[in-house]
């Protein structure tokens, strides 16, 4: 009897998926803002030549980007523990992914004999019509 009673007092047995936060539209238009800003920056940035750094300065850019996007638009900042630990242990990975590729092309040598020697190249290019007896 006291089963009924309870499934009838939850709504005829529906899950109770706990607390659903809800942005406010000032906070979803100040996150705009500052993606817009972002994307601003990204687009004035890619006008000049920082070298070496222009991939760690595009990555900086979009990370903060992707940051924004994760925390409010995907409403982790509002989420439990176990949910934010697997947002940021994607970035972990992802980081090492970036390090061992980095350390592969930091660690190779490009004056190694293979990669300086030229293959030999005939003087004289002839027509494989002519060695075949052609017309």
């Amino acid at each position: 009897m006291s089963d009924a009673h309870d499934t009838h007092a939850h709504g005829h047995g529906e899950l109770d998926m706990g607390h659903h936060h809800v942005g406010s539209t000032a906070m979803f238009v100040s996150v705009l803002m500052a993606l817009l800003f972002l994307t601003f920056i990204t687009v004035a940035v890619a006008q000049f030549d920082f070298g070496a750094a222009n991939m760690l300065i595009a990555m900086g850019i979009a990370a903060m980007k992707a940051s924004l996007v994760i925390a409010f638009f995907m409403h982790v900042k509002w989420d439990t523990a176990i949910n934010k630990i697997v947002f940021l242990s994607s970035f972990l990975f992802l980081s090492l992914l970036f390090i061992f590729t980095l350390a592969d092309l930091f660690t190779r040598r490009l004056d190694n004999e293979m990669h300086i020697t030229k293959s030999p190249v005939d003087k004289q290019w002839v027509h494989p019509s002519t060695l075949q007896g052609g017309h």
